[in-house]
């Protein structure tokens, strides 16, 4: 038999307590122990939890009383919500729960995702939900949490052939999530976030080799700009301990109304933490617009590369790199960076006698980093401009070379 598991189960049970009890039973079936949580608002739970709704508003610093007084549905959500997270992550921190279950409507994702976005990566979570569909935009639900959402196909009301089967899904998720998880973990290396992209995929694969040789394990962020904002919450987690931003396409994107801009505090977790930083710039020499009409007609008459149908890559000017270099020094101030800059080109486009290559543009990128140093000195910054293109293996050997010496690995 595994050893008792603790789930926290979370569900409005005004309107669900059937649906809720059928899965705290599969839970208590399987040798695990269920904690059920009622995140009602309107009426009295159809089941006894374990944890009431009274319960849930005064953690938020209320009471039903003055949440329904309010007379408003999205300060209700926002209300309960709040008083859930500060319930389960408390017991995650203390180690007494082992997973999150939550079933739910539009109201009921709304809060269990905003909950479970607050706790910790790798923390098992599943939502069943009647909105997962095709027709739904995640984004909001899941951000860049590690959320596993199953549509409930038919709606949580009742208990029939295939609400049965899709809630017994969400409970073996759960558990198999935990159980698999305490089977998996295996002795902690130093973990290093890189960002990627299609045009520095070989430098990235390369320095991720050389890293990994030498017992440095690499995770890979693509330059989407969630894939930066996620790393940065592992850094913030203390998960990773160094960083290679080899791809912050997300920036200048950013800066210049690209589809990928960065979120606001890009860059200020690495920042606050304190842990080594290698700032390169690939894929900033280029904005990347959605089709080709989308181009601001101001940029129209740049170099530019036809992607895909759905993206154009858009030549940056030395203004824009010189922005962009200054930008991101400016965030990391403080902090210990090493900018190291491959002199024959930012990417698999840019290069010699590729349609993206402008070495003068390119050395804004310096300039402005340099600019940045100038006006508010960083002892901790240093800057090298190499004569290679980012994609060259002896490139990513002098990358791998000082990320493991910032490390002590070298």
């Amino acid at each position: 038999m595994p050893v008792p598991l603790t789930f926290i189960l979370a569900a409005t049970l005004d309107t669900k307590g059937e649906e809720t009890a059928f899965c705290r039973d599969l839970i208590a079936s399987r040798g695990h122990i269920p904690l059920v949580v009622d995140i009602g608002i309107l009426g009295e739970a159809k089941i006894v939890p374990d944890i009431d709704r009274h319960a849930v508003a005064a953690a938020a610093g209320t009471d039903i009383k003055a949440i329904l007084a309010r007379g408003s549905k999205n300060d209700a959500i926002l209300s309960m919500r709040q008083g859930v997270t500060r319930i389960a992550r408390d017991l995650v921190a203390s180690g007494k729960v082992h997973g999150i279950l939550g079933l739910g409507g539009g109201q009921g994702t709304v809060m269990m995702t905003g909950v479970m976005r607050e706790l910790p990566f790798g923390f098992p979570k599943v939502m069943v939900s009647v909105i997962a569909n095709g027709g739904q935009t995640f984004g909001p639900l899941v951000g860049t949490s590690d959320i596993a959402i199953i549509h409930s196909v038919a709606d949580i009301l009742g208990l029939n052939v295939i609400t049965r089967r899709v809630l017994a899904e969400g409970v073996g998720a759960v558990i198999g999530m935990a159980e698999i998880g305490a089977e998996s973990v295996q002795a902690q290396k130093i973990a290093v976030g890189l960002t990627t992209a299609g045009v520095t995929t070989l430098a990235a694969m390369k320095i991720r080799e050389l890293l990994e040789a030498r017992g440095i394990e690499v995770i890979s962020f693509h330059c989407n700009g969630i894939g930066q904002q996620a790393m940065e919450n592992l850094v913030a987690e203390g998960r990773i301990k160094g960083v290679i931003d080899l791809s912050p396409k997300d920036v200048i994107d950013g800066l210049y109304g690209g589809i990928f801009p960065a979120y606001a505090q890009r860059l200020t977790p690495i920042r606050d933490a304190g842990i080594p930083c290698i700032l390169i710039p690939g894929t900033l020499d280029f904005i990347l617009y959605g089709p080709v009409d989308s181009v601001p007609a101001e940029r129209r008459g740049r170099k530019h590369v036809l992607h895909n149908p759905l993206h154009t890559h858009v030549r940056a000017d030395f203004a824009e790199m010189h922005a962009a270099g200054q930008w991101m020094i400016e965030r990391l101030a403080g902090g210990p960076v090493a900018v190291m800059i491959p002199n024959k080109g930012f990417g698999q486009l840019n290069i010699a006698n590729g349609p993206m290559f402008d070495p003068q543009a390119d050395a804004g990128f310096a300039a402005g980093v340099r600019a940045a140093i100038a006006d508010k000195p960083q002892p901790a910054t240093s800057v090298e401009e190499i004569d290679l293109h980012i994609n060259d293996p002896a490139f990513a050997q002098a990358v791998a070379d000082r990320m493991a010496a910032m490390l002590g690995k070298s």
